[in-house]
Formats: structure tokens, C-alpha cells, sequence
């Protein structure tokens, strides 16, 4: 949980404002040094899952005001519905004078009168009880960020989509810009769907991004007003940027890597022996190839050195996919349908082109014609293709190397069939093994330790739960996040059973998995790739099968954006064991049952990693049967 802190800087002393039981964030003082302005997450009213009985919290945060003096005001005061004696208003003398209007302004000639410097404000925090002096603004619960304030408004972010978790993974989108007044104590949205904002120094005005774009805008409301940066010239040495990217690509690492020690390197040695080759760059590739030698030094995973200045760009040539593998009939030059992906992808939306009904086109049949232009195979299939993708295109096709008796079909090829291939693995896969096992045992495959397992995971596991037996298949996993939140499901043990009439009996909980497991991963597994054998391993889940994964459990949260556009990042947090070792990092995790795939046989659809984890499986089904108790005779109550 984040919480607050001030830091005295006449008495050098920090001071919780926290109680310690809220994530709070975002603190602002207001400019009358009252009061400290927080979001923190505290609002909690739970959204249930629809499979299972799990659920989570979102939209928790709030708007809160601490006020700062024992003595001090609420932020927002009751007031009266009696209707005041007057309606006048004594005005308020802003300390200036304004040199256009007034007597100072009519005197032509004259000289105006200065406004005389404010004196510095005085912030008093009475630290005792502050936690107790704590309220909500009047706001609705919601997804708030970057709390901004002037004299007359409070500024916020929300937006009701998005993912707005403390890693903010997948990220939230535009949000809409809301302002709160502080005199009459409402909220209105002031812009929508912009990427970020910030407040002038004088609370005048804000600078919004929106759509690629910079805006200005009053801070009172009112139509934005783009900059128009389209003719903006900058000028610059790019020698002298590259130096500065280089020590700032140094000072980073030497500032956020995980161990102060820089693992024994000396870290200004290697910046005088790497900045001699960096006066030397004639490119920004250069310079990129040298941050990336020198932070190598560290041997460290997940350490890394992006973008920049890029002077060449090319643009993407859209080409159309029906999601098929093609044969050549060389005897009359035409192309067949060799293999037609027809596996959905219901999450992501992914529809082969030529599963659709209607279409009826089989492996073996023969394209002939694309949009009525004639196709051969004496030229590459995909350039029929061209500028094709997402729009509606006749296929003639038929089952014979003829136009008589052809037909017409209409499909929209898409601009990738990535999805269908990889649907095409999990289904022949998971096919695979329950044709090798009889049924006894399901497949999950995990891509990664992030989004893309969140994805597939439901559609594989819900449906698995009462398999005999789990083969949890984590080769090529690109990591991303901790694993334990797919493994903590598939550890669910039932510790009870519930019977009624006509029904088959159902465990406590009710989608526990009580199969016999194992884990196949191998040397492209990396980073949450290889924390996910290893947790498999730690809880005893089952035996792991495969090759080394790839070792690299020193983290990174630091992505750090350079002046030019590019980025580096510097390794932050590292694992270690129940025992104080450090594990997995520059070793990886060695399997159980070492094993490679054979490339002949895999070329002829046999899969000996996935096939020597059937292997296994069904040998412990066989040794160690599981199944529901017999429960005993129901009770006769005489």
C-alpha cells in the first residue's frame, strides 16, 4: 500500500498522514496551504465473477481532503438554505493592481502602482490526530488519477473503462478531465477522452494531450484550443544529445539497479571505458549498440535499450490472409488448399476467413481466381493478396484445375493469421493428448504470465476442471507477471462434497481440480516463463518436463524514456528462495525429466515433450487413482 508522507524541511522529520490501511496516492497541497488533497482506494463494493465464486473490486477510489491545523475548517462546510439578508458581495482585494484598469489605468502617462511581493506561506501541520481529520469529497466512486488544484477547482481524471489495477496492466485509455469547485461544491466534466493534462503554474490555464495532439484550454471551462506544432522546428546538435542520452543511460543504471554493488563492476571505470566509444558514434544505432555493451557489463537479465531517433521508416504493405497453407499442382500450375485454419478465437475476435458458413472451401480445392484475375503458381500466392486485407473479395475456387463447374465465394482475408495458427497449435494439442490419454487428461497452455494467459486460461480451464489428469504447457512463456494467479486455480483441493437429487455430485469448491499434474516448459521460457516451472516445482504440483528455461528473474519496473524517444531499462527486484538463496536468475530452472524435441518426428506431428508428459500423467492415474468418495446411505430418521 502507498501511503503519505511529509517531510519537514526546516525540522528534517517525516510524518505519516496515513492510517496505513488504504492505498493513497496523488497528494496535492491546496495553494491556501489548508489542506492536503488524496486519492486513495478505500471505496470497496465487490463485482463477482460469472464462472466461479471469486471476486474482485474496481472503481475504489475516491477524492479526499486532510485538513492540516487541529483548528482548520472542513474543506467543505455545512451551509445554510436561509436566504442571506444581501446580496451584495464585498469585493476582495487581491494584493495587485492591475495597471489597465482603476484610477492607475485612467491616469494616461502615469506610472502604475507595483503590487507589493506576497510574503512566503506559512504551512502549519499538526501531525497528532491528522488521520481523524479526513473526508470525502462528495464524488462517486470511480477510477481517479492526477489530481491537479487552483484557487477556484480541484482537477481529476476518471473514466468508468480500463484497467486501473496498481500495475495498470493493458493500461486505461483515454479519461475524461472533470473539475470540482471548491465554492459550490460540484463536479463537471470539462473534456472528454484525453491521454493527459497538466495545470498552468498560475491555475490560468490547462495544456491537455488528446489524439496525438496539444491543446490549451481555460481552467474555468471552454472549448480547447489546438497548438499548432505542425511548423515547429527544433534545432539540434545531435552529437551533444547523444552524450547526454549515454549519461543518463549511465547515471539510471547506477541510480535504479537492484543491487547498490552494481554486482562487483566498477560503474565509474566502465563509463570512462564505454564513453570513448561513444564520442565515436556516427548514429544513433551506434550509440544504442554501445549503452547496450555497456549495461551488459552487469549480467543481468531484462536489460535492455530501446528506440530513438530512427531515420528510415517504411511503410507496412497491407496484405490479405484467407488463414490456409497452399500445395502446388505443378502439373497444371495452380494452388491448392493445403490446410484451412478454422479454429475461433472468441476473446479476441478472431474469425478465419474461410470458416465462415457459406463458404464450403475443403483442403484440396483449387484457387483459380482472386477478384477475377487469374491466380498461378509460377507467382507468389500472398501477391494476389495486395492491398486486400479487411475488404470484401471474390475467390474462385473448385475442386478440380478447371473453371468449369468453379464457384464463387465472398470472403474478407484478414492482415494476420498469427491468431488462427495459434489457436490451430492449442486445438491440435489439446486434441492430441485426449485422444492419447482416452479422455483422462486436459491440456492448458500458458503463452505468457500476463494478458495473453489471462485470455486463453478460461477458455481451457473452466472445461477441465474434472479431468483425471493436467498437462500445464508453458514452453515459449514470455513472463510478464507473477504466475501464482493461474496456479493458486489449478491448486483448489476439494475438502468437501455437496449432494442433491438429480444431479451429479459437486466438490467444495466448487471448481476444484484434483488431477494429477505435470508442467512442460523449455529454453525459450523466460522471465515469468521461468518463475512458472519454478513455482510449479516449489508447491509440488508435479513433476516439470522439458529443457532449461532461460533464466532471467531479475526484474524491471524502470522503463526510462530518454530526450530522443528511446528508452532503457535498469533491473530493480530479484528473487530469492524461502532460504535466503538466490534461485533461477543466469541458471534457469533444470526439469525433472530432461527432454528435447525431435525435430524429425515433430515435423511429422509428434510431439515428444508433450507426448512424455502424457506418458507421465497417466502412469500416476494409474498408480495413484483419484475420485469422488461414495459417500454413505442417507440417513432414515425413524
Amino acid at each position: 500500500m502507498y501511503q503519505l508522507y511529509v517531510y519537514g524541511l526546516e525540522t528534517k522529520s517525516i510524518n505519516g498522514i496515513s492510517n496505513g490501511l488504504f492505498h493513497d496516492f496523488n497528494p496535492v497541497f491546496t495553494n491556501d496551504g489548508e489542506y492536503i488533497l488524496f486519492i486513495s482506494n478505500r471505496r470497496f463494493s465487490p463485482t463477482y465473477c460469472d464462472l466461479e465464486w471469486e471476486m474482485v473490486y474496481q472503481k475504489v477510489a475516491g477524492v479526499y481532503a486532510v485538513t492540516l491545523r487541529k483548528d482548520g475548517k472542513s474543506l467543505m462546510p455545512w451551509r445554510s438554505d436561509e436566504e442571506p439578508v444581501s446580496s451584495t458581495v464585498a469585493p476582495v482585494s487581491t494584493g495587485t493592481v492591475d495597471a489597465g484598469k482603476g484610477q492607475a489605468g485612467r491616469s494616461a502617462g502615469k506610472t502604475a502602482v507595483a503590487a507589493a511581493p506576497a510574503s512566503p506561506l506559512m504551512v502549519k501541520i499538526d501531525f497528532d490526530g491528522i488521520t481523524d481529520r479526513v473526508e470525502a469529497l462528495p464524488v462517486a466512486k470511480g477510477n481517479y488519477r492526477n489530481l491537479a488544484v487552483n484557487d477556484r477547482s480541484i482537477f481529476w481524471l476518471n473514466s468508468d473503462e480500463g484497467n486501473f489495477n496498481r500495475f495498470e496492466v493493458s493500461g486505461h485509455g483515454p479519461m475524461n478531465l472533470f473539475s470540482w469547485s471548491l465554492k459550490s461544491g460540484k463536479a463537471s466534466q470539462i473534456a472528454e477522452g484525453i491521454d493527459d493534462y497538466r495545470l498552468s503554474a498560475d491555475g490560468s490555464t490547462i495544456v491537455l494531450r488528446k489524439d496525438g495532439g496539444v491543446s490549451l484550454m481555460p481552467a474555468d471551462g471552454g472549448n480547447p484550443s489546438p497548438l499548432r506544432l505542425t511548423d515547429l522546428k527544433v534545432w539540434y546538435d545531435p552529437v551533444s544529445e547523444w552524450k547526454q542520452i549515454f549519461n543518463e543511460a549511465w547515471r539510471m543504471e547506477r541510480d535504479y539497479y537492484y543491487e547498490p554493488g552494481m554486482h562487483g563492476q566498477d560503474w565509474p571505470a566502465l563509463k570512462l571505458k564505454y564513453e570513448k566509444l561513444a564520442d565515436r558514434a556516427t548514429c544513433r544505432q551506434d550509440l544504442t549498440f554501445i549503452i547496450g555493451e555497456m549495461i551488459a557489463e552487469l549480467n543481468t537479465s531484462h536489460t535492455y535499450v530501446y528506440g530513438g531517433d530512427a531515420k528510415r521508416r517504411s511503410e507496412p504493405v497491407n496484405t490479405g490472409m484467407l488463414g490456409a497453407d497452399y500445395s502446388v499442382d505443378k502439373q497444371n500450375n495452380f494452388y491448392r488448399f493445403s490446410k484451412i485454419f478454422r479454429e475461433k478465437d472468441w476473446s479476441r475476435e478472431a474469425w478465419p476467413p474461410l470458416a465462415k458458413p457459406g463458404v464450403n472451401i475443403t483442403e484440396g480445392d483449387y484457387l483459380l481466381k482472386v477478384n477475377n484475375n487469374e491466380v498461378k503458381a509460377d507467382r507468389e500466392v500472398y501477391s494476389y493478396f495486395v492491398g486486400l486485407a479487411g475488404k470484401q473479395v471474390t475467390l474462385t475456387v473448385n475442386s478440380k484445375p478447371t473453371l468449369t463447374g468453379a464457384r464463387e465465394v465472398t470472403v474478407v482475408p484478414s492482415d494476420s493469421e498469427t491468431r488462427f495458427r495459434y489457436m490451430d497449435w492449442l486445438e491440435s494439442n489439446r486434441m492430441t493428448v485426449d485422444k492419447a490419454s482416452g479422455g483422462k487428461i486436459g491440456y492448458i497452455y500458458l503463452p505468457d504470465t500476463w494478458n495473453g494467459s489471462a485470455t486463453d486460461f478460461p477458455r481451457y480451464f473452466y472445461s477441465q476442471t474434472k479431468k483425471e489428469g493436467l498437462i500445464i504447457d508453458g514452453r515459449f512463456n514470455g513472463g510478464g507477471l507473477d504466475p501464482e494467479i493461474f496456479l493458486q486455480r489449478l491448486q483448489k483441493k476439494p475438502h468437501g462434497y455437496w449432494t442433491r437429487r438429480q444431479s451429479a455430485d459437486q466438490p467444495i469448491p466448487h471448481l476444484a481440480v484434483n488431477a494429477h499434474m505435470a508442467l512442460i516448459t523449455n529454453r525459450y521460457a523466460g522471465s515469468g516463463g521461468d518463475e512458472l516451472p519454478y513455482e510449479f516445482r516449489w508447491f509440488g504440483m508435479g513433476p516439470v518436463i522439458g529443457t532449461r528455461t532461460w533464466g532471467g528473474l531479475v526484474g524491471v519496473s524502470q522503463f526510462i524514456e530518454l530526450i530522443d524517444g528511446g528508452s532503457i531499462t535498469a533491473p530493480d527486484y530479484r528473487i530469492y528462495n524461502e532460504k535466503g538463496e538466490w534461485v533461477v536468475e543466469n541458471e534457469g530452472v533444470t526439469p525433472d525429466i530432461i527432454i528435447d524435441i525431435d525435430s524429425k518426428k515433430y515435423s511429422e506431428g509428434y510431439d515428444t515433450q508433450l507426448m512424455k508428459a502424457v506418458e507421465v500423467v497417466m502412469k500416476k492415474i494409474s498408480e495413484e487413482p483419484r475420485s469422488f468418495p461414495q459417500h454413505k446411505p442417507y440417513p432414515v430418521d425413524r
